[in-house]
């Protein structure tokens, strides 16, 4: 009869959690659609078409897990898809104020006259022709299971990594933290978070400009290798680097 009582009392608990957990879901996936709405409002399907269809694939996984009833894996997803939309739509802003900007000069030349007026073609082709060079440039940073220390191994990387940083001053940087998939979404993405800010605090200690640099955790949602190997784990323990545009 115990035995019975406790059964019951452990399914009961079960049911409370799952409820728990399918309603923080549901909440990161209207926060993530009202992101990806607000990001397509913002232009950027057109202005920032890579981050945007990012945004959109995290969210249709997040609603698949959530239908699988895979409730924390769909968090993570939301949450990855609310930032993926976030960073589509500050880039779809910044570059619509390129484009007023570039209007701008070209409506003050004279009727009849050459203008060297805005090009967006040209623009995108120098920001891919950085984001190359970054890409070659900028290497990732490594860290052990559940730690966001620098190691000195680090160290030298960031070091590296700063002076290419001070050779193109223009060039501001999203700091990913990236974990492996053991441990809790929510740990993993705290644990990102505080990964991505040391890379930061010890790059602004090398005097890069705390302005230039942006951080966003991706938690386990982004495995570099997806296999579940002590050597796959080491390659998803990073922080990584990508231009902001």
């Amino acid at each position: 009869m115990a035995k019975r009582i406790l059964g019951s009392m452990f399914l009961v608990l079960a049911l409370i959690l799952a409820v728990s957990c399918g309603k923080d879901a549901k909440k990161a996936i209207d926060a993530a659609q009202t992101a990806v709405d607000d990001a397509k409002s913002a232009g950027a399907d057109q202005y920032a078409p890579d981050e945007y269809k990012s945004a959109e694939d995290y969210l249709t996984k997040a609603r698949e897990q959530y239908d699988q009833r895979d409730y924390k894996p769909s968090k993570a997803s939301a949450l990855a898809a609310k930032d993926q939309a976030d960073l589509a739509k500050k880039r779809a802003e910044d570059r619509k104020a390129e484009e007023e900007k570039g209007g701008i000069g070209a409506a003050e030349q004279k009727p009849g006259q050459p203008t060297e007026a805005y090009n967006v073609s040209s623009l995108s082709e120098q920001q891919l022709a950085i984001e190359d060079q970054a890409k070659a440039a900028l290497t990732d940073a490594h860290f052990g299971f559940d730690s966001s220390e620098l190691s000195e191994e680090n160290k030298q990387v960031l070091v590296d990594n700063s002076k290419w940083l001070e050779q193109h001053p223009e060039v501001k940087l999203t700091i990913e933290g990236h974990c492996d998939e053991r441990g809790s979404t929510e740990y993993n993405l705290a644990l990102g978070e505080r990964r991505a800010k040391a890379v930061r605090d010890y790059l602004v200690s090398l005097g890069i400009d705390h302005a230039r640099l942006n951080i966003l955790s991706f938690g386990e949602s982004m495995p570099l290798d997806p296999g579940h190997t002590e050597d796959a784990w080491a390659k998803n323990r990073r922080v990584h680097f990508a231009i902001s545009k």
